[in-house]
């Protein structure tokens, strides 16, 4: 008997699959020009595509939906990286648009979609990702979109995906499943940016346990994950929103000359005018990043509870600044984790 327990366990054992993560990076800026830290971090991770936003699609004064921001290449794409371009639709193109208007802008947007591919020095790509975070009431023109979008990339043999956002994991009969190849899971921008306290609103593994424990095994699409390497400077006066500053960093909030950090916490108060930030005295900066604990800790969540079958694992974004915040072993470690 005791031989029969062994050999069913090893038989068990054996047929556990072993899930296989393959790195990806997004690119979210206006310009694409190779450096060389991104590159080398490409290469010793071994990452093969380059999630690429090629532009937003946005409503001018007009009314019209047009292309907003879109890329240029400086150089082309290494050889050794396969391009994935990522279409980010503002959720209020998507009001009041007729199945006419949604065939017009499908196609115009995968015409773009080519053109800024060939730019980018490659030929073709096999999947295009679609990013919007849609609502019920903009659900079902969304849904038509991508269905449009799909029906022109079926000759081409291309795959469709769209993100997702937590809410959308949860929430799925009021979401809705987007009609797609397959979807990717943004695991950032969890928590209430605006609000005055000191919370963490890139990521929150409260938010994330909420939202995500009982519900991502069963989601009927399979899934990629994205995890942020990003962190940023949250501006507050009077404990009201004021925006997101561009001119602030570490080295900065560490100026004693300019601020002093409430003990304990991430709130910086500035200690006099900086009207070049257009920041003024007594505002308050909240500093949120993410540490390689934290997306250790996202990391192990996400592969206990996503089902066991191979994903990508982007993360958010190329960039050389936030590199230089991990090692190549730390990111290795993030993906070998799933």
């Amino acid at each position: 008997m005791w031989k029969y327990r062994i050999f069913c366990l090893l038989l068990l054992t054996s047929c556990r699959y072993e899930r296989r993560a393959q790195p990806a990076f997004y690119f979210w800026k206006t310009q694409y020009q190779q450096r060389e830290q991104e590159h080398t971090a490409l290469r010793k991770l071994g990452v093969n595509q380059l999630f690429v936003r090629i532009m937003d699609v946005d409503l001018d004064e007009t009314g019209k939906a047009v292309p907003v921001s879109p890329i240029t290449f400086r150089n082309n794409l290494p050889d050794s990286i396969d391009i994935v371009p990522v279409v980010y639709i503002v959720n209020n193109v998507l009001r009041q648009q007729s199945e006419q208007t949604l065939t017009i802008l499908a196609n115009r947007i995968l015409a773009f979609t080519e053109a800024k591919v060939k730019q980018s020095g490659k030929d073709k790509f096999t999947e295009l990702q679609i990013d919007c975070d849609w609502t019920q009431t903009t659900r079902e023109t969304y849904f038509l979109l991508l269905r449009k979008m799909k029906a022109l990339l079926v000759d081409k043999a291309v795959t469709l995906s769209a993100t997702l956002r937590l809410h959308q994991i949860k929430n799925r009969h009021a979401s809705g499943i987007p009609p797609v190849d397959k979807v990717l899971l943004m695991c950032y921008n969890m928590g209430n940016l605006r609000k005055y306290g000191m919370q963490n609103s890139i990521l929150d593994m409260k938010e994330m346990t909420t939202y995500l424990k009982d519900f991502l095994g069963s989601y009927p699409l399979p899934i990629d994950v994205a995890l942020p390497l990003f962190s940023w400077s949250v501006v507050f006066r009077d404990k009201q929103y004021v925006g997101i500053s561009k001119h602030l960093d570490s080295w900065s909030l560490a100026d004693t000359s300019l601020f002093y950090r409430q003990e304990g916490t991430p709130l910086y108060h500035l200690k006099r005018n900086l009207p070049k930030a257009g920041l003024r005295v007594n505002d308050v900066i909240r500093k949120e990043e993410v540490s390689v604990q934290d997306l250790f800790a996202a990391s192990d969540f996400l592969s206990r509870y996503l089902p066991r079958k191979d994903l990508k694992v982007l993360f958010y974004h190329l960039d050389a600044d936030l590199l230089n915040r991990f090692s190549d072993e730390q990111l290795q470690e993030i993906i070998d984790r799933f």
